[in-house]
């Protein structure tokens, strides 16, 4: 499996323009990426267990932001019920219980 196999459809090839615009060489060694915790500078291959981190702690440390709700994905609240609305339409027949 490659980084292209990894990243959303059309992401490698911006990647790759991006590079040629900066007029960096992507096939002329390790392909090379941030760090997301520390922002260091590290080669994105298999020699290293926690890319995209650079180490365990960078991982653990954006694995609790995650889990303290630091960070977040933009959308509605898992909670919210689509359906609640229709509990409240008059024109639904009302439920008795049989007590």
């Amino acid at each position: 499996m490659s980084l292209k196999d990894l990243l959303p459809e059309g992401s490698y090839e911006e990647i790759v323009a991006e590079a040629h615009a900066r007029k960096m060489e992507v096939s002329s060694g390790p392909f090379m990426v941030t760090c997301p915790t520390c922002k260091k500078r590290i080669p994105y291959d298999t020699s290293n267990p926690f890319r995209p981190f650079c180490s365990e702690r960078c991982k653990l440390l954006d694995l609790g932001a995650w889990a303290n709700e630091e960070r977040t994905i933009a959308g509605r609240p898992v909670n919210e019920d689509e359906d609640a609305d229709l509990l409240q339409d008059p024109n639904l027949p009302v439920r008795h219980s049989s007590d």
